[in-house]
């Protein structure tokens, strides 16, 4: 199976999570020291601060998140994969599609199970699945 696939899959965890707001489920699928990086707020480091950081998100009203896994590799216990992203946002004009990507970066656990043990959120203007097609 493919570092892509592989990815993939793990990222349509978290969105069945995230979709659910399980916020305790989202956080399971980081590494216990855990960072994520974002321009939308300070970081949060460690599996609690993310957890804590997905029920703020959740709060926010975000829906109809899609995840793609671009590019990926792995080299034994550890991997990364360049994700893009877009969810609808509530506003004062409305429904907004965002779009971005995430920069993420894998170790599995001590029983093969792959974890997220670093995450970057960028903001985009576009929806970069676009350009790959």
């Amino acid at each position: 199976m493919t570092a892509v696939v592989q990815f993939q899959s793990l990222m349509n965890s978290y969105l069945e999570r995230y979709a659910a707001h399980d916020s305790e489920g989202c956080a399971d699928l980081y590494a216990e020291d855990a960072v994520i990086l974002s321009p939308y707020g300070p970081p949060a480091i460690g599996r609690t601060a993310i957890r804590d950081e997905h029920a703020a998100w959740f709060l926010e009203g975000e829906t109809n998140k899609s995840m793609t896994v671009l590019d990926a590799a792995l080299d034994g216990a550890t991997g990364f994969c360049l994700v893009a992203y877009s969810a609808d946002i509530s506003g004062e004009q409305g429904q907004t599609r965002i779009y971005g990507a995430s920069l993420n970066t894998l170790k599995k656990d001590p029983d093969g199970k792959w974890l997220i043990h670093q995450t970057s959120l960028n903001e985009l203007e576009h929806d970069m699945t676009q350009a790959i097609k």
